[in-house]
């Protein structure tokens, strides 16, 4: 079953650390394909945050299905692509949590039961914002995008953004 928080390339290629494996996606094209299904999977995803719940990393809630995946698999044994594979696969699961509603801690936890993996991201579920919270950080990012460049592009960002925020409540069925 697919759900709406889809991780896909363009993930990586919006994300300023994600984007540095672009090289990895082109070079193994089918064993990310295999990954982004993988943590897409409405279980998967429960068993990511569940991993986390019980104090492990959320990589350890999927890790024995992403090494069991033949063409995962096939990369991961690499000796030279399987280092840089297995980052891919690390920030893969972060940018899957955040879409999920969890963040990054900076802390590394160890990952039982993997032959690949020693150690992976920690996360912690993010609260909900409020209203006001909600409005603050949008105002607050508005305002610093207003200060950035000349005139004539602070009016081309400005217009750009009110076009994909109405793009994107059309998309959802909301009001303009």
């Amino acid at each position: 079953m697919r759900t709406l928080r889809e991780l896909s390339t363009q993930d990586f290629d919006r994300d300023l650390h994600a984007s540095k494996y672009q090289r990895e996606i082109d070079a193994h094209p089918e064993a990310f394909n295999r990954l982004f299904a993988l943590l897409n999977d409405y279980d998967n995803e429960h068993r990511l945050a569940s991993a986390e719940i019980h104090g492990f990393p959320a990589l350890a809630g999927v890790v024995r299905l992403i090494e069991a995946d033949p063409a995962i698999a096939r990369v991961l044994q690499a000796d030279q692509d399987g280092r840089c594979f297995r980052q891919a696969v690390g920030v893969a699961v972060r940018l899957k949590m955040e879409k999920i509603g969890w963040a990054a801690t900076g802390r590394k936890g160890f990952v039982r039961g993997s032959t690949y993996f020693t150690k992976a991201e920690r996360f912690v579920k993010e609260p909900p914002l409020n209203g006001d919270e909600y409005k603050a950080r949008a105002l607050a990012a508005m305002d610093t995008i207003s200060n950035i460049g000349d005139a004539e592009e602070q009016e081309q960002t400005h217009r750009e953004i009110k076009e994909a925020l109405a793009a994107t409540r059309r998309a959802e069925g909301r009001s303009l």
